[in-house]
């Protein structure tokens, strides 16, 4: 196909490969059946690649037993690697809508979970005694931020180390790009350069091309916002949206998240934010699509694995890790996510959205190219319309 066709006939194409998704294996079809969304024309078009089985792994990295997911495109063809790093309480499966749009798009997906930040954090004795936002501040804290910046590097050792004796052929670890939802978004900013107090970055390879946050967390309690992202020197994606609160009570004016993008320096810095969608919607985790009574999280010992196998250690922002209550009874094991995703419709369109931004940002960072570069400058903003808006500098 030509290149100067491939942006303008995404719309549906991108659209088809989203609602095929939507529903998970094993659930009535009628509960996850999408609304239709007329596609939109204009949209980006990347490579069109069928995906491996997805391979899940545990890792001993340093003390940490490191939750992986390896979602691959199929070929021979080296693919640069693109390392997920989920939000608090999920498992290596989280993400499914993006990793697949990512993996099709022709990138090696890793995804990688330190346990001590996967569901097991909802069955610790304070959040069984309902205080969520305590587990969260602790996650969030820069002694427990350290730990997850040193599993990084450890990952990173480990893919090399492995791909030296002959594993892992086809990823291509000399271009490689990280994203990341909620805690992960945390981790990714660091790594592109944003400045924790107390806590140093460790020391990565320099083929790291790019950041995308999801959701990104920022804490202006101990310096002003200025210096903790002037450093940040690396290409950026931000995606938020106007009602991205968390359920834990730590970011609790969606315009923080906003922050960020706002005191980085110039230089490939994008800022993506969407109407409609809340923090749940950005994790990209297709057990949340309304079909079910809104804000009942699943019970955990039936939802399905996002990728589809049947997983009773399947966590994630709208699973359960015990009996369905509100947010903050004791006992519950984890807090109830709210949905702002109104109706399946929405999820369809942001998640549209969110996956042909971030596989037109990869594409123009990562391999540098100028289609992607093109629809980014000229066609993004239209292709958006009013259904979210793309700010660049």
């Amino acid at each position: 196909m030509p290149l100067h066709f491939r942006p303008y006939l995404s719309g549906l194409l991108v659209a088809l490969a989203l609602l095929a998704g939507c529903s998970t294996a094993g659930s009535p079809a009628k509960a996850h059946q999408p609304e239709a969304v007329m596609p939109r024309p204009g949209g980006y078009i990347p490579e069109q690649n069928r995906t491996l089985p997805a391979q899940r792994e545990t890792w001993s990295v340093g003390e940490e037993q490191v939750d992986v997911t390896l979602l691959l495109p199929e070929g021979n063809a080296e693919s640069p690697l693109l390392l997920y790093l989920p939000g608090l309480g999920e498992t290596a499966d989280a993400g499914a809508a993006w990793r697949r749009a990512w993996a099709q798009a022709g990138y090696a997906v890793v995804a990688v979970q330190p346990g001590a930040f996967g569901p097991a954090v909802w069955q610790s004795p304070q959040a069984r005694a309902g205080d969520f936002h305590g587990v969260a501040k602790d996650a969030f804290s820069p002694p427990r931020f350290a730990a997850r910046l040193a599993v990084v590097r450890g990952v990173l050792d480990e893919l090399q180390r492995r791909k030296s004796k002959g594993g892992y052929p086809h990823i291509d670890l000399t271009r490689y790009a990280v994203a990341g939802f909620d805690l992960g978004a945390q981790t990714g900013m660091a790594l592109a350069g944003q400045q924790i107090e107390g806590i140093a970055t460790p020391s990565l390879p320099a083929t790291l091309k790019a950041i995308i946050a999801l959701s990104p967390y920022a804490d202006f309690s101990g310096m002003s916002a200025a210096p903790l992202f002037s450093s940040v020197r690396l290409p950026v994606l931000s995606i938020t949206s106007l009602e991205d609160t968390d359920q834990y009570g730590l970011v609790t004016s969606a315009a923080v998240r906003r922050a960020p993008f706002q005191y980085m320096p110039p230089g490939n810095k994008y800022l993506l934010v969407l109407s409609g969608a809340n923090h749940a919607l950005l994790s990209g985790s297709e057990a949340l699509i309304p079909g079910e009574t809104a804000g009942t999280p699943t019970p955990h010992n039936n939802q399905q694995s996002q990728d589809g196998r049947s997983d009773k250690r399947s966590g994630g922002m709208g699973g359960s890790g015990g009996r369905r209550s509100r947010s903050g009874e004791p006992g519950t094991g984890r807090p109830v996510q709210p949905f702002a995703i109104n109706t399946s419709a929405t999820w369809s369109e942001q998640g549209r959205n969110i996956a042909g931004v971030t596989t037109a940002y990869l594409d123009a960072v990562v391999k540098n190219d100028p289609v992607a570069w093109e629809w980014l400058a000229k066609d993004a903003r239209r292709w958006l319309g009013d259904s979210a808006q793309l700010s660049a500098k």
